[in-house]
Parts: C-alpha cells; structure tokens; sequence
C-alpha cells in the first residue's frame, strides 16, 4: 500500500505542478487565467480573489506532497481543492458553458463531462493517496515504478483533451486540437 500512496502523491504533485506552472508561469498567462475564470458560469467565479487563491492552493499542494512529512496534508488539502473544482466543473458543464478548458494552459478543448471524471479521478487519486500514506519501503526499485507510474498517469491527464481529440470522430477537430490543445506547452507566453 505504501508504493500505491507514493504513486498517488506523485500523481497529484505532478497534476499540480503542471496546473500552477501554467496559471503562474508570467503575468500574461495568469492574466488569461483568471479572466477564463470570470467568465465561467459558476458562484464566485467573478470573485477577484479566488484566481490568486487557487494558483497559489495548487502552488502549495505541490510543496507539501513533495515533502514526506507534510504528505498527508498536502494529499487533503488537494482532495478538498479537487473536490470544489470537479463540482464547479459539474456546475459549468450543466450550464452548457462553451469556454475552453484552461486547466493546464491555453485549450481550444470546451469544457465537457470527461474534464468532471478527470477531476473526480483525481480527487479519488488523492483520498486513497491521503489513506494509505505511511513509511515507504527503501526499495529503490519499487519507488522507482511508483514514480514511474505517476508520471505515466500525469501525462495522460495532462493532456486528456489532446488525446479526446485524437481519438474523437471528427477529424477537422482532431487536427485543430491537438496541434491547439496546449499552447502552452508550444512556448506561448
């Protein structure tokens, strides 16, 4: 159990670390941020404060999973941040908003019902990560696998949308998509 806890604090620390990096990479990305986040139909989206709040909640989770012995409460507090973003997300999806998806940086990807399951993966990730956090093993090997794991888990949550695009049935939105899905990641500022 304990390798499974460490793959999913590597899972969510990872999630995180690509999430804050590309909401607080230069003011530019940040300013996009959050007015996508203004613009979504959702209680206190129109908040000034909580673009700053939850940059800086995914900035902190990322530090305390790190770290074994704050683990567990960066495991929490994730799984509270995840809980209040998979309903936000539910409540935007049900109220037909038609914005991108900026999750992990610039999409052309709308906001649908699978960035909802991918949140409410990852809060799962992060309840049993939380649960089952305790002393790890010396073992290099299975430490090892359990980081490799998390980053294989990581890059397909990353980049789901590029991934839904690929495998979607409309391939003009295939080729638009996932050439688009990450701008980001492509050196945008």
């Amino acid at each position: 159990m304990a390798y499974a806890a460490l793959t999913c604090r590597g899972l969510v620390g990872l999630v995180f670390a690509v999430s804050a990096f590309t909401k607080i990479r230069n003011v530019t990305a940040y300013r996009e941020f959050a007015s996508w986040l203004a613009s979504l139909p959702v209680p206190l989206a129109g908040s000034r404060a909580l673009a700053p709040i939850l940059a800086g909640t995914e900035a902190a989770i990322v530090v305390l999973v790190a770290v074994p012995a704050t683990a567990v409460a960066g495991l929490v507090l994730a799984a509270f941040t995840l809980a209040f973003l998979t309903a936000g997300t539910a409540v935007a999806v049900s109220r037909g908003a038609r914005a991108s998806c900026q999750c992990f940086g610039p999409s052309r990807a709308p906001l649908a019902t699978r960035h909802v399951l991918r949140n409410g993966f990852l809060l799962v990730v992060a309840v049993t990560g939380a649960l089952g956090a305790g002393a790890v093993a010396a073992r290099p090997a299975g430490i090892a696998l359990s980081l490799a794991a998390a980053v294989a888990a990581g890059t397909f949550v990353v980049f789901l949308d590029d991934l839904a695009a690929l495998v979607g049935s409309d391939p003009a939105a295939s080729a638009g998509s996932a050439s688009a899905g990450h701008a980001g990641w492509a050196g945008q500022p």
